[in-house]
């Protein structure tokens, strides 16, 4: 897939452990976690098994990503359009 097709996955920037990191997937990993009610720890374990299926997560950074993940994601359910704002990455000017 191209950067310019529309049925690409968007990048979102996370802060995980103090480093703003690129992944793909976010989005659809909140949808699935929203449409299976889960909440808590099993959100998180959720979103990390989602987002990782399309990245690469340290083993080592489990925790750290996981609690990205869940911060970003109870953002995201109070206020969709905002907590989705704040996680895309400024398009580059041409």
């Amino acid at each position: 897939m191209s950067c310019s097709d529309p049925n690409a996955s968007k990048i979102y920037k996370l802060d995980v452990g103090g480093d703003m990191i690129g992944l793909a997937g976010v989005e659809h990993a909140f949808l699935e976690v929203m449409k299976l009610g889960l909440t808590g720890d099993e959100a998180a374990d959720k979103l990390l098994e989602i987002v990782g299926r399309r990245n690469f997560i340290p083993e080592t950074a489990e925790r750290q990503y996981k609690y990205a993940l869940i911060l970003a994601f109870r953002h995201y359910k109070s206020d969709p359009a905002s907590g989705k704002k704040a996680m895309e990455f400024e398009p580059l000017p041409v």
